[in-house]
C-alpha cells in the first residue's frame, strides 16, 4: 500500500574524480541533473477510467486472459472491515466488472501463479480461482500485521512484504516462512528478477535488492519518497518505482533515477503500479482519486 508515513532521504551519492583533471565545483544536485538527462524515458497519458473504483491500491495484468485486476481497499487500508474487493478492467480502460470478487478487508498487492490470483490482505493471503472468479482460500500469516505487496518467487511460491511489521514472508506449498524478519523502514513493493528480491521501502525511501540465496542486501537507489510499486521495463535491469505520494521514477541498473511523473500538486496518488511490456503500457492506481490511469512508456 503504500503508506501515509513521513519519509526521509538518507544517502548522498559521491562520485570519483580523476587525479589529473581540474577541480569541479558543481554540486551533487547538479550532477544528479546531468545523470537524469542521460535517462531517455518519458510517460505519455493514454487513458483514464471513471472515478468508480473504491480506493484502488494495486493493479496487475493477466496475460493469459488479457485483462487487468484492480484491488480496492475501499477507504481504510488497515482496518478489518470486510468491504474490500477485486475488480476486472480491460486494457483499454473499460471497467468490466467492478465487484468481481469480494470478501477482503484491505486488499493490496497481487500476484498470479498458474490459475490462482494471490492477494495480500492485512494478515492473510487470499487465493482466488481466476477461472471460477471465487475466493477459495484465506491463508493466515502468523506474526503479520500489515501485508502489502506480493510477487512470485522462482519456484511457484510467493514473497509478501509486511510493511507494518518490517518483515518479508515467503509462501510455498501451503506453508508460510519468514524470508527476512529484520527489514525496518516499511518494506512495500516487491519484485523478483535476476536472482534478487527487489524491495521498495516506503518509510526508509530506499530501493534495494536481496540475493535470493544468501539474502545479502544491496542498496540500489535512495530518495524514492514513499516507495510503493515496482515494475519492469523492456530494458533488463531497469525498473519503474512509484512513490505513493504521487511520483514515478525510472531506475537504471547503476542506480541512477529520473522522475517521469509528478502528480503531487494535484493530490493524485501513484500507488502499486504495473506494466504491460508488450504494449509499453504503465497502469497507475490513484488511490484516493479512485481511478486507474494508463501511460505509454516512451524510450528515446
Amino acid at each position: 500500500m503504500k503508506t501515509l508515513s513521513v519519509f526521509s532521504i538518507s544517502t548522498i551519492i559521491i562520485f570519483s574524480m580523476t587525479l589529473c583533471g581540474p577541480k569541479k565545483t558543481d554540486s551533487n544536485a547538479e550532477k544528479g541533473t546531468d545523470k537524469e538527462k542521460s535517462i531517455s524515458y518519458s510517460l505519455e497519458k493514454t487513458w483514464a477510467t471513471d472515478s468508480l473504483f473504491k480506493t484502488p491500491e494495486s493493479v496487475i495484468y493477466d496475460d493469459s486472459r488479457d485483462v487487468l485486476y484492480v484491488a480496492n481497499v475501499n477507504e481504510n487500508p488497515w482496518e478489518k472491515d470486510d468491504n474490500g474487493f477485486i475488480s476486472k478492467l480491460s486494457t483499454s480502460g473499460e471497467i468490466l466488472e467492478l465487484d468481481w470478487v469480494s470478501g477482503f478487508s484491505g486488499p493490496k498487492g497481487m500476484a498470479i501463479v498458474d490459475n490462482i490470483l494471490y492477494v495480500a490482505d492485512l494478515d492473510e493471503i487470499g487465493l482466488i480461482d481466476i477461472e471460477k472468479g471465487e475466493l477459495i482460500e484465506k491463508v493466515k500469516v502468523e506474526g503479520a500485521s500489515g501485508l502489502n505487496d506480493i510477487t512470485p518467487d522462482e519456484n511457484g511460491g510467493i514473497f509478501i512484504s509486511d510493511s507494518n511489521g518490517g518483515k518479508i514472508f515467503q509462501y510455498a506449498n501451503g506453508t508460510v516462512t519468514v524470508f527476512n524478519e529484520d527489514a525496518p523502514g516499511r518494506p512495500n513493493g516487491v519484485f523478483v528478477d535476476q536472482g534478487k528480491l527487489l524491495v521498495a521501502f516506503s518509510g526508509a525511501s530506499e530501493f534495494v535488492g536481496y540475493d535470493l540465496t544468501s539474502k545479502e542486501k544491496t542498496n540500489i537507489a535512495t530518495g524514492i519518497g514513499a516507495g510503493d510499486g515496482i515494475t519492469p521495463t523492456n530494458e533488463t535491469g531497469t525498473y519503474l518505482v512509484s512513490d505513493w505520494n504521487g511520483e514515478i521514477f525510472v531506475i537504471t541498473p547503476d542506480g541512477n533515477k529520473k522522475s517521469l511523473l509528478n502528480t503531487k500538486d494535484q493530490k493524485i496518488n501513484t500507488a502499486d503500479i504495473w506494466t504491460i511490456p508488450k504494449m509499453d503500457l504503465v497502469l497507475v492506481p490513484t488511490f484516493f482519486d479512485n481511478r486507474v490511469v494508463a501511460y505509454k512508456l516512451v524510450k528515446g
